[in-house]
């Protein structure tokens, strides 16, 4: 009897293992969308924790059972971006991928960053979205071949992000791939 039970009790284990993974995963991203709903509505310092589980529809322990404060939330966002955008730029056409993934995403969430703008939370996102992004083409143009400075890569990656704000300013008014190639060209006169 005890040899029946114990596997038995082991397999009901090991079934339940994945279902908390999906709940926590779940809790997770609620919380996440949850401080990105807020941010597009309130500055960073405005918003508590007590907000974010609101607006997630779940209780202060749940959040506290995954994340120690909220820039842990944002934190976990960002590494969760990360490798989506890993992803993304891999199957992006062209010899800078990063670039052809940027331009997409930027037009996509050009109003939640038109609300960002100018406040706290705006600059703390947009400078790791940055550092996060200039990671990603230096890799891209040392796959290609070229030595990148920190200091080029700080001057390609103002440009590019210069010319994308501009380009969403005017409404998108230059065709994606017309400013792709645009942006590739200049890219390629600043680096040699």
């Amino acid at each position: 009897m005890s040899d029946t039970a114990g596997p038995a009790r082991n397999h009901g284990d090991t079934r339940s293992e994945p279902r908390t993974d999906r709940r926590a995963e779940r809790s997770k991203r609620a919380l996440w969308q949850a401080l990105m709903a807020l941010l597009q509505d309130h500055d960073w310092g405005e918003i508590n924790v007590q907000m974010i589980c609101d607006r997630a529809d779940v209780a202060r322990s749940t959040f506290y059972a995954h994340f120690p404060t909220k820039q842990d939330v944002l934190d976990m966002g960002f590494a969760v971006g990360l490798a989506e955008v890993e992803r993304h730029a891999a199957a992006a056409p062209g010899p800078l991928p990063t670039l052809h993934w940027l331009v997409g995403h930027l037009a996509s969430v050009a109003g939640f960053q038109r609300r960002l703008q100018g406040t706290a939370a705006g600059s703390l996102i947009m400078t790791r979205f940055r550092a996060m992004t200039s990671g990603l083409m230096r890799r891209d143009l040392e796959a290609r071949g070229q030595t990148v400075t920190n200091a080029d890569l700080i001057f390609v990656m103002g440009g590019i992000f210069a010319a994308t704000d501009l380009w969403l300013a005017n409404a998108c008014e230059e065709p994606q791939a017309t400013l792709i190639r645009r942006l590739e060209r200049q890219i390629k006169a600043v680096l040699g």
